[in-house]
């Protein structure tokens, strides 16, 4: 009897989608600054990224290639699980469980067992059903634990001051912009949170290489 596929708790759901026209805003003695046209709380990360705006209800039809931004933002700073939601970090050995793929990492330069991912982490329990279910995963994963992580960077739209204070699209999507690039922070909008992942580690029992 067939079984019904798990949606993981990082992916975006029809519904979820909310429309958010920008504008670029100036204060004295600053230059323009991305923001939406009617601010809300919770508009700005704690750094004062410029997230887009999307429903955290899950509602509607699993839109299986995008991610959630609250969601994957959540995960990101929490620590939890991109399938389940929950605390990924390992408690018996305090650390964290990590599905790479090729196209969510990299690897930094001359830095061993480091590099940056948009990917969430993959708890322990979740691992199997994620190697086992996910297309992306069978293409081509390995399986890795870190000893911590850090946020460092984001992924997202870059736009530009247009007359009137409007926002004109640059057609740059997912951008990688580091968090310490102050001057592009200002005109972009965030979809996703990167992070820096520390001591990266083979994980023996739970590898998976495929493809």
């Amino acid at each position: 009897m067939a079984t019904r596929l798990r949606v993981p708790y990082v992916i975006a759901h029809a519904d979820e989608a909310l429309p958010h026209p920008l504008v670029f805003v100036r204060r004295p003695f600053t230059t323009p600054r991305l923001a939406y046209v009617t601010p809300r709380p919770g508009d700005r990360a704690d750094n004062g990224v410029l997230r887009a705006r999307i429903l955290d209800n899950r509602q509607g039809a699993p839109l299986w290639r995008m991610l959630n931004t609250a969601r994957q933002w959540r995960c990101m700073e929490r620590v939890l699980c991109q399938v389940c939601g929950q605390e990924a970090t390992d408690p018996e050995t305090g650390r964290i469980p990590w599905v790479i793929t090729a196209t969510a990492f990299r690897a930094i330069r001359g830095v061993e067992g480091s590099g940056y991912t948009s990917a969430p982490a993959t708890c322990r329990d979740c691992i199997p059903e994620a190697l086992a279910t996910c297309p992306q995963l069978r293409k081509s994963s390995a399986v890795a634990t870190a000893a911590r992580s850090e946020p460092a960077a984001i992924l997202a739209d870059v736009f530009r001051p247009g007359p009137g204070r409007t926002a004109i699209h640059t057609d740059r999507h997912n951008v990688f912009v580091g968090l310490d690039e102050t001057a592009l922070l200002r005109r972009v909008l965030a979809t996703q949170l990167i992070v820096r992942l520390h001591d990266l580690q083979p994980a023996p029992r739970l590898a998976s290489r495929t493809g």
